[in-house]
């Protein structure tokens, strides 16, 4: 595998261009040229019933100048308005010109653009962040867990069942999220945590010691169990 890096347009091109010339003089049953190149993916949402990804795949191509077997089109969803949305990949410098005009057009349809965050590196078997599949030493096996619902035997994008992620569930956490959302992995907060603190610690019915003598240890100590426990 072959990579060359650049920053500008003509290095992209002389990459292509070796990669090219090398496909042509190796033999393709001894040798595979790849040409990596980085990518980005844009959402595009607002579309009718009458486009389909092949139209979504030839916009972005044109509209992003880069040729249309660079553009990866997953499937068009409805989402909450009722129209069509879809995640598109393509390469960096195309999505960021698609991102920046706000609008594309796909055949009658001014859909809009936004640009999306890069993903964690996530494994698809253990579902957990930080390593892909290959490399995966965890005992528990998830690949066949909806990321939706966290049931086995069906895929995400056929569930309608409520949200459960079955990582942050087996974790003990809030788990009203699908798996790798933006919720996935937080703890509870702070203040439900210190609440939650409290309520284990303080005596039921018990609301402050009971006096003193007026000592200096006694005036060291604290007045009340939700004090101390706060000072500890």
């Amino acid at each position: 595998m072959f990579e060359v890096a650049g920053t500008v347009s003509s290095s992209a091109e002389k990459a292509d261009a070796l990669a090219a010339k090398m496909r042509e003089v190796l033999n393709p049953e001894d040798v595979r040229v790849s040409r990596p190149m980085k990518t980005a993916e844009v959402r595009i949402a607002g579309l009718d019933d009458s486009v389909t990804s092949e139209e979504v795949v030839a916009a972005v191509a044109r509209s992003g100048e880069c040729p249309p077997d660079k553009v990866r089109a997953g499937d068009i969803r409805t989402d909450a308005s009722g129209l069509g949305m879809v995640w598109v990949r393509c390469p960096v410098a195309s999505a960021k010109k698609i991102a920046d005009s706000g609008r594309l057009l796909v055949g009658w349809v001014a859909a809009k653009t936004k640009l999306l965050q890069p993903r964690a590196l996530q494994c698809f078997r253990c579902l957990e962040k930080g390593h892909v599949r290959a490399k995966c030493t965890a005992e528990v096996d998830r690949s066949d867990i909806c990321f939706r619902c966290g049931q086995p035997g069906h895929k995400a994008a056929l569930c309608t069942a409520a949200f459960n992620c079955s990582l942050c569930s087996a974790a003990g956490r809030p788990a009203e999220h699908r798996v790798g959302g933006g919720a996935c992995g937080a703890p509870a907060s702070k203040a439900k945590k210190k609440k939650e603190k409290k309520r284990s610690t303080k005596p039921a019915g018990l609301t402050s010691l009971p006096p003193q003598a007026s000592s200096s240890a006694a005036d060291s100590r604290p007045r009340t169990v939700a004090e101390g426990m706060e000072c500890q």
